[in-house]
């Protein structure tokens, strides 16, 4: 029983990604993110492959498999780095939206999304995975509300309203509109984004010290 849990824990810590020690390997990992995002913005999570990936990158199957030994892995690593851009948005937004109403700072972070998924479209198929990790999902979350909360704290007059549920609210609207643009049978229906911008516009303006 001994020598079994030993080889699971092994087995298991192999199969964790490698984190290179030299600007090369940083470099080759950057090319193998990049050629991913690009693959999983044609094929979607479930048709890619670690080959096509591969082939994608100008790289050796078994370079890719020794920096990321599995698919999940690799969408996970990427998922990771578009979310550390997507806050780093947001927080570049916290810093400028001082004087904003909130009904305006809520259009602005929806802009602010939109245009983030232009420049990154794998990410509505990475946000779409079925095996992201739950503590890492839930992290991401709180974080990410934090981040909104930290814009609607700006508005100009002041959100009377509890700050924390309508970050929340902010963040589930999002989530839709994520979920909708990554919907192939609504991708066509823009009414649908729409519509829920104007929910959050009304809800804003009704949660500020004004109403």
């Amino acid at each position: 029983m001994k020598n079994m849990r030993e080889s699971s824990q092994k087995s298991s810590e192999e199969l964790k990604t490698r984190v290179p020690k030299r600007q090369r390997g940083h470099d080759r990992v950057a090319v193998l993110l990049e050629a991913t995002a690009r693959v999983l913005a044609r094929k979607g999570y479930d048709a890619a492959t670690m080959t096509e990936i591969a082939v994608e990158a100008n790289s050796s199957i078994g370079s890719l498999y020794q920096f990321f030994p599995t698919k999940p892995l690799l969408a996970e690593a990427l998922h990771v780095d578009r979310l550390e851009r997507l806050k780093a948005g947001l927080r570049n937004m916290a810093d400028r939206s001082a004087g904003l109403s909130a009904a305006d700072s809520g259009e602005a972070i929806f802009d602010a999304l939109g245009a983030f998924i232009e420049q990154y479209p794998e990410f509505v198929v990475l946000a779409g995975r079925r095996d992201i990790p739950r503590e890492r999902k839930a992290q991401s979350r709180a974080e990410l509300k934090e981040l909104i909360a930290s814009v609607l704290r700006q508005a100009q007059p002041p959100i009377t309203d509890d700050i924390g549920v309508m970050s929340g609210i902010v963040l589930e609207l999002l989530r839709i509109a994520v979920v909708v643009t990554n919907d192939p049978d609504a991708a066509e229906d823009r009414r649908v984004v729409g519509e829920l911008r104007l929910m959050l516009r009304k809800r804003l303006e009704e949660a500020t010290a004004t109403r």
